[in-house]
């Protein structure tokens, strides 16, 4: 069965060739890419992003569309009827700001300890 290992197998006795510690150039330690292989770019990166958005807003307008019954709310005295997947949505979208601020709060926490800090 052979590996995907770039060096031959070593015998039990072998010394290995890359000490051990911390890499005595300070650089990261990077393997080189294959023989035709290309890096991946910021471009690149975000292409895949913006196709995944794309696949994310499809997919939440096939749910929108297909949840198109009214449905009452009740809320801090408002009544009011929407469809189900844009009340869905924007109950999901409600949960994303609430934990954005959460999360905010506690960077900025963080920071501020981290400025006081000697």
């Amino acid at each position: 069965m052979r590996t995907h290992n770039s060096h031959p197998a070593r015998r039990s006795g072998d010394a290995d060739p890359t000490p051990p510690g911390p890499n005595p150039t300070g650089s990261a330690d990077h393997t080189a890419p294959a023989a035709g292989a290309v890096e991946p770019t910021r471009t690149g990166r975000m292409l895949v992003a913006l196709t995944v958005g794309a696949v994310v807003t499809v997919a939440l307008l096939v749910f929108i569309l297909q949840n198109t019954e009214r449905t009452a709310i009740a809320f801090f005295g408002w009544d009011f009827t929407l469809p189900l997947g844009v009340a869905l949505l924007f109950a999901a979208l409600a949960g994303l700001l609430i934990a954005a601020v959460i999360g905010g709060a506690r960077i900025w926490q963080l920071r501020h300890a981290y400025r006081k800090a000697p």
